[in-house]
């Protein structure tokens, strides 16, 4: 899609829940945390705007002269307010009975079942599970089509399938607009990363040059040295706005070794957009842990030539909710 310029039946457990909605980044190569981003959040209303009449010129309409011993008492009438709607019931019978016994329910990483299946089903329908059917949410391809939905969405990515998640694939509610923010389209050179689209888009002057699939951060597993365990968590991609600081053909990494991260275009301390070969092999079966993963040998080589030290990098996601 072309860019718009501009403008189970078994509930998950508890602690799984928590670790899921816990988004956050992790030191070293790709994963450390972040600031909340100002630019995270509900998009704010729209200016109100006034329609000038067709003349340009307000105009006064003379009012009747009223009897001196005329007197009026004002009613006031109350305005009534709006009866909230249910958007379930909007839905056709035949949807609402399939989503009756676990709309209600949260479904996430290790989640099996009746509602499990139920949300693979939909995620596949939807095209972002392309893998076989399965009745258990596992902890890469499962977890990630989650966030990768969500996010398409305009929903808070946290990889669980809580109320407003099941009421979107419920009603099939569609992919959010690709919009580049404004920010997007300054002077000079700038990448631009859509969560939402899984793109990069490349500009310069305010113009696309090259759009690039990528991959984000999500549910994913970091084991760093000296720990004798790992852990299983999203590890987000922070919206936000940066400049490249340096840029490295093979950076090295205590965590993901040698060769891990060619062609890294650095932008944030162990935050980068980089060459996968993982994104490579996998797809979006997987995920990063923070940097922007490209697939694509020779496009990671292009922008690693093509970005100079101080452009600009914004990272957004399109949110509805």
């Amino acid at each position: 899609m072309s860019p718009t310029l501009p403008s189970e039946r078994r509930t998950m457990p508890r602690a799984l829940v928590a670790v899921a909605v816990a988004v956050m980044l992790v030191a070293s190569g790709c994963a450390r945390t972040l600031p909340e981003s100002p630019t995270q959040g509900a998009f704010g209303p729209a200016s109100e705007q006034v329609t000038p009449s067709p003349t340009g010129v307000a105009t006064a309409t003379a009012s009747p002269t009223s009897s001196p011993t005329a007197t009026s008492t004002p009613t006031t009438t109350p305005t009534p307010k709006p009866t909230p709607t249910d958007p379930w019931k909007a839905l056709s019978a035949k949807t609402q009975k399939q989503f009756k016994k676990c709309r209600t329910t949260t479904v996430g990483p290790g989640s099996s079942g009746a509602c499990a299946l139920l949300v693979v089903k939909k995620l596949k329908a939807a095209h972002y599970y392309p893998w076989a059917l399965t009745s258990r949410i596992n902890q890469t391809s499962g977890a990630n089509a989650i966030l990768n939905y969500q996010r398409s969405r305009g929903l808070p990515a946290t990889g669980i399938v809580a109320k407003k998640t099941w009421l979107a694939l419920a009603s099939k509610a569609p992919v959010v607009p690709t919009v580049l923010p404004k920010k997007c389209l300054t002077k000079g050179v700038v990448i631009c990363v859509d969560q939402a689209h899984r793109k990069l888009f490349w500009l310069k002057d305010g113009e696309v040059k090259k759009t690039v699939k990528v991959r984000v951060g999500g549910y994913n597993y970091l084991k760093k040295k000296k720990q004798k365990k790992g852990e299983w968590r999203i590890y987000a991609t922070a919206n936000g706005t940066w400049k490249v600081y340096d840029k490295q053909v093979d950076p090295p990494s205590d965590n993901y070794g040698s060769g891990a991260m060619p062609y890294s275009v650095m932008f944030y301390p162990d935050m980068y957009v980089h060459y996968s070969p993982g994104f490579h092999a996998v797809g979006y079966a997987g995920s990063s842990h923070g940097c922007v993963n490209v697939g694509s040998l020779s496009d990671a080589i292009w922008i690693f030539k093509h970005t100079p030290i101080g452009a600009k990098v914004h990272i957004f996601s399109a949110t509805k909710v």
